[in-house]
């Protein structure tokens, strides 16, 4: 593993050498205790003690709105529109990470996104490892605490001046160098790191699973039957959508088309869509394969807990917490509802 330590007065110059490429966006303070990604300025303060950016970073790769295609219905021609700014995506935390990993899984799965694809292919993720755990937060009971891929470079600090910074990929020491020489990390600098990374840990962990992520599959899938437990759980559900909205691996879309006036020109465009809300899975002739509450709110933890897991041999669910703050009605949580159902079972035995 290649390690640079880079201290706080290096970051401006480095910073104003990586805009000169890149659009960079940073966590900062939002309002009260809420933190958001914003564009950098000079003028900007890096929020690097955030513990949690209120909305889910996919926005940098799938756009809440994005048109994909113009045509022309006089010459009846067409044509694809992929807008992908160069991007540097700095102060993720790991959980973040895992979510975009699990998301270049799936765009590019079976007929690849191509807008998706090049977005993520003019990113570049630098890390950050948390310094404090958002209080609705359970990522490392959902083996989100730590990533091995899926950045360019990885920073820990070590000290309120100084950063143990990790190299992910050959752009990413490429960058850390832009501005001049720096120094390896000494050996001394890299304990540093581990010591952070335990310490944060330890904080993260008084929230958590009370068993292995790895059993959550086996145990909502005996749960699905169980119509009393998700009618229970969802009868104040306002199907917002929120907890879709803010999900870092939420990925649904709609797709539409608008013409203008004169008939002459038009667009496809797609936005976000959930599963949590009605018209989800409403189909022509106006059935919905899930017109209850109830029915989508189960959908949404089968989906988190077992869907995708069946897929990629990972949960869709990082443990973040954003559902569990944006959820308008507080029954959005995924560890209490996964907790209820290992400790029912457990007493049906």
């Amino acid at each position: 593993m290649i390690a640079y330590t880079i201290y706080l007065p290096q970051i401006k110059g480095l910073l104003r050498k990586w805009s000169q490429e890149f659009e960079i966006h940073v966590p900062t303070r939002a309002e009260g205790d809420f933190f958001e990604f914003r564009p950098w300025t000079q003028e900007v303060e890096i929020a690097w003690d955030y513990d949690l950016a209120y909305t889910t970073l996919k926005k940098f790769f799938l756009p809440p709105k994005e048109d994909i295609l113009c045509f022309n219905m006089k010459d009846y021609s067409a044509n694809p529109v992929i807008n992908a700014p160069r991007q540097l995506l700095l102060g993720v935390h790991p959980y973040d990470i895992k979510a975009v990993n699990q998301l270049d899984q799936l765009m590019d799965m079976d007929s690849p996104d191509v807008n998706y694809r090049a977005r993520r292919d003019n990113t570049l993720i630098f890390g950050l490892e948390p310094a404090n755990v958002a209080d609705t937060a359970f990522w490392s009971s959902m083996g989100a605490a730590r990533v091995d891929f899926g950045f360019d470079l990885y920073w820990t600090r070590i000290s309120p001046g100084a950063f143990f910074v990790q190299v992910g990929s050959a752009k990413g020491e490429e960058m850390i160098k832009l501005d001049g020489p720096i120094e390896k990390s000494s050996v001394a600098q890299k304990e540093a790191a581990r010591r952070a990374h335990l310490k944060i840990l330890a904080q993260a962990e008084k929230r958590t699973l009370k068993y292995d992520w790895n059993r959550v599959p086996d145990q909502v899938n005996k749960f699905f039957s169980n119509r009393t437990f998700w009618m229970e759980r969802a009868k104040t559900c306002l199907s917002c959508g929120s907890c879709n909205l803010v999900c870092p691996t939420c990925y649904c879309f709609d797709i539409q088309e608008e013409a203008d006036d004169l008939l002459k020109q038009g667009k496809r465009y797609r936005q976000w869509d959930g599963c949590m809300l009605t018209g989800f899975a409403e189909i022509a002739g106006g059935h919905n394969f899930r017109a209850s509450a109830w029915e989508r709110y189960r959908h949404r933890y089968m989906r988190k807990g077992k869907y995708i897991f069946d897929k990629l041999g990972e949960l869709g669910c990082v443990g973040c917490g954003r559902c569990v703050r944006a959820c308008t009605a507080r029954i959005a949580n995924p560890r209490e509802v996964y907790n209820d159902i290992w400790e029912a079972i457990k007493n049906e035995i």
